[in-house]
């Protein structure tokens, strides 16, 4: 399953929320406000760390540009993505919005 995350991690329970139903093979996708999760030196590093130990976590491209943020400034073993390759995980998994 594809765990699509879009809200803030600051704002709502989204991220913990889906943390819980997470299994071994799913995927966590962090988009629009919801890539605030994958900054380095956030609140919330060491918990997605820990998500990272047993999951792929990716975040999309456009919204770190559009919140100002730099790719360097990503969490280490958050893979960026592009809108191609969101689509792509978007077709091969099964996908859930959180908010």
């Amino acid at each position: 399953m594809l765990h699509i995350i879009k809200k803030s991690p600051y704002e709502s329970s989204a991220l913990s929320d889906a943390a819980n139903y997470i299994s071994q093979n799913d995927i966590l996708l962090l988009t629009e406000d919801g890539i605030y999760a994958a900054k380095k030196g956030g609140k919330l590093e060491g918990f997605l760390k820990g998500i990272i130990q047993k999951n792929q976590v990716y975040c999309l491209l456009a919204d770190v540009k559009a919140r100002g943020i730099q790719e360097n400034e990503i969490i280490e073993n958050v893979k960026i993505i592009d809108y191609k390759g969101f689509v792509q995980k978007v077709t091969e998994h099964n996908p859930m919005t959180w908010s």
